[in-house]
């Protein structure tokens, strides 16, 4: 019988050849095309190269090439000349795509380099599905065939000239070591890659508060080679300074008992040192400290100086900062800068918008005279708003809550801002984590409009929460979770219970001093002075509510938590959303644990106000139940420490700082360090400010400063 094996192995050779090679040839190929003029300007350079690498992550089985012309996705950059842009702030674009034979054309038309960088991050993550959440996270997903319409036309337009992030770095939060400490490992890397985030963002302003620690010689090329990137990135580098401000180590502009040299010439000398560095603008903030007197009203001539050489002699913008805390003494609320030619910051602050009817912050009803004030000054000068997306201290990430109001908030007043016309919206940010993330990246969404196909592109609070998990059931419970939280934490004001309590807060009256909502009645009362009625208003009233949160949101994570895992089990659910869907949960199920262990030390504190032997008794089985729910709750913070995505020892332990924190800003998460010492206020009857202290009084108030620098 003749071998007929060597025939059917060369047939079989000739078959994977003919078939490897049609699968060669039928490999989707997408090019950038790129005039030579985008090469020679940095912004555009730099979102190039970076849109052409993530493109190859996001279609890692297609040739992804520059300028190549036989490409079927040809995706072309308009030509600028380099004159072109020059004062042209439109960061504009619009995408046009069409169908030319076997190839797909997209078109960008856009005016400036900030423009194109803005149309290709655009189009990469409200197209492409490539989701920049966090400067450490972006979520690319894997497309075999192009996603996209032939003819799809879409465009976005900026709701503000400037939109962008203020780093809270008075705070120890994931990058105040970084932007201050040139002798940190990886510290320049770690700022570029969140400016990197900012610009995919399309946001185009930066900003932190300098600490008066900096060495003042090895800090300056450090931070101008972090601006010199930020502005190569199409990104306004700003830095917010204290005239004389003591508290949280902020940086001073003069020495306020050192009146030799002079005051003024100590800001001269503090702003040649600053400007060595290219700033795009200043921030000024004039308080001696929270709840403390104005520079302004002491030295007023020091601070006029201070804004007259920002503005005249440097050539740069001023902001002035504002804060909530009313001035009383009849004039405005809200102070003033006291060059015409300054502009103003619009402060608000947690998780209360503008304009709401009850946000009991700082002592206020309500922020409507902040809102009132931007009216006010957006015809007389650049206005910018300066939101909070967390507070930290005892309100938020600290305790740790993660608060969905804050969506509801950001989103509304980004909305308001817009139609009054302001030119700024400059997001107050303090830390990324427990879901934080999501504030941050939704309200850099939100500062654009997107039209597509001529249609609106709906938004919402959720929208963005919604575009990772585009499953109706799930979008339901999230919303179900905001409705719940706004309805207790706000509108029947638990937040005044679920904060811990501030220093300030504790101290006898009359130096009680208003920062976060406080209890309505101060728990040592409820200890040794208030009456039966008293205590049966607070079991009917904030316990009762108390309990039904706890409840209500326990039903509404646990069903999250089964249909994430339907989800994922199915396969609709990718690893990478299941597992931010989970860090959102344990957030929301800490929420109402907190609700629970509140209710319980409120009742344990009623209890023990009643006879020796049967309050103790009552008080201790409280305490001790309140206890197990602690414990319940930090099984939670370990699996949430397990997500940081800055290291641990960084984030959430004891560590050397240049803040008045000698720890990061999840220290006191990581123990659970509140609860605990609610139960023990309980115990021991203390509610003053030196229990279980956990803040350096001397660093935070920083008085030493009045003489040093």
């Amino acid at each position: 019988m003749r071998d007929n094996r060597p025939l059917r192995l060369l047939l079989a050779v000739l078959i994977l050849h003919l078939w490897t090679g049609s699968a060669a040839a039928a490999r989707l190929g997408i090019a950038l095309i790129v005039p030579d003029s985008l090469n020679r300007r940095a912004v555009t350079r730099h979102a190039v190269t970076d849109t052409l690498q993530l493109l190859s992550r996001s279609f890692p089985d297609a040739s992804v090439t520059l300028n190549q012309h036989r490409a079927e996705i040809q995706i072309t950059l308009p030509e600028l000349p380099l004159a072109a842009a020059t004062g042209n702030t439109d960061r504009s674009y619009t995408w046009r795509s069409s169908r030319q034979g076997q190839r797909i054309m997209l078109h960008l038309t856009a005016k400036t380099p900030e423009a194109i960088s803005a149309g290709l991050y655009g189009l990469l993550q409200e197209q492409l599905g490539i989701r920049f959440i966090h400067p450490r996270q972006t979520i690319i997903p894997r497309h075999r065939h192009w996603p996209l319409n032939s003819n799809l036309r879409f465009s976005a337009h900026p709701r503000f000239t400037h939109q962008g992030f203020h780093l809270h770095t008075l705070h120890p939060m994931e990058l105040t070591e970084q932007l201050h400490d040139p002798t940190r490992p990886g510290a320049f890397e770690e700022v570029a890659a969140y400016l990197d985030w900012l610009a995919r963002n399309g946001q185009n302003s930066f900003q932190f508060f300098l600490l008066r620690g900096v060495d003042r010689t090895a800090w300056i090329p450090h931070i101008r080679r972090i601006v010199a990137y930020g502005q190569s990135r199409g990104i306004r580098c700003g830095v917010e300074i204290s005239l004389a401000m003591l508290q949280q180590q902020a940086f001073q502009a003069i020495t306020l008992l050192r009146p030799i040299p002079s005051y003024e010439r100590q800001v001269e000398e503090t702003l040649a040192w600053l400007f060595q560095a290219p700033w795009d603008f200043i921030s000024l903030e004039s308080m001696l400290g929270e709840h403390l007197p104005l520079v302004s009203r002491l030295l007023p001539a020091a601070q006029r100086h201070l804004e007259t050489l920002v503005t005249g002699q440097y050539q740069r913008p001023l902001l002035y900062a504002t804060h909530v805390i009313r001035q009383e003494d009849g004039t405005q609320p809200v102070r003033r800068p006291l060059h015409p030619d300054s502009g103003i910051l619009i402060h608000t602050v947690m998780c209360y918008s503008a304009s709401e009817e009850k946000a009991p912050v700082y002592g206020n009803r309500n922020q409507r005279f902040m809102l009132d004030a931007a009216r006010e000054e957006r015809t007389r000068r650049e206005t910018w708003y300066w939101p909070e997306s967390s507070y930290w201290v005892g309100f938020d990430s600290s305790v740790p809550l993660l608060l969905l109001p804050y969506l509801d908030s950001r989103w509304d007043d980004i909305s308001v801002m817009a139609q009054l016309g302001l030119q700024g919206h400059l997001t107050f940010s303090t830390g990324w984590e427990w879901g934080y993330w999501l504030v941050d990246w939704s309200i850099a969404r939100w500062s654009w409009r997107y039209t597509e196909n001529g249609i609106q592109r709906p938004d919402g609070p959720l929208s963005r929460l919604w575009d990772l998990f585009p499953d109706t059931a799930l979008q339901q419970q999230w919303q179900q979770a905001l409705a719940l939280q706004n309805h207790y934490l706000k509108d029947k004001e638990l937040m005044r219970l679920m904060a811990a309590a501030t220093p300030f807060a504790e101290l006898p009256a009359p130096f009680t001093l208003p920062f976060q909502p406080d209890p309505e009645i101060p728990l040592r009362r409820l200890l040794k002075k208030a009456g039966a009625q008293e205590l049966a208003a607070v079991r009917t009233g904030p316990v009762a509510d108390l309990e039904q949160y706890a409840a209500a949101m326990q039903t509404v994570t646990a069903y999250l938590t089964e249909r994430v895992r339907q989800l994922h089990r199915h396969g609709r659910l990718a690893g990478t959303e299941r597992a931010l869907a989970e860090e959102l949960i344990t957030a929301l199920q800490v929420t109402a644990l907190r609700a629970r262990h509140r209710s319980l030390t409120l009742q344990a504190l009623m209890v023990k106000h009643r006879d020796a032997d049967g309050g103790m008794t009552a008080c201790n089985r409280l305490l001790t139940s309140a206890a197990q729910v602690r414990q319940q709750a930090l099984l939670l913070v370990r699996r949430q420490e397990a997500r940081y995505r800055y290291p641990l020892e960084l984030l959430a332990r004891k560590r050397p700082s240049l803040t008045a924190y000698q720890f990061g800003y999840l220290y006191p998460a990581a123990t659970l360090f509140f609860w605990e010492r609610e139960e023990q206020q309980v115990r021991t009857g203390r509610f003053d400010p030196l229990f279980m202290n956990l803040w350096d009084i001397r660093r935070t108030l920083g008085l030493e400063s009045l003489l040093l620098r």
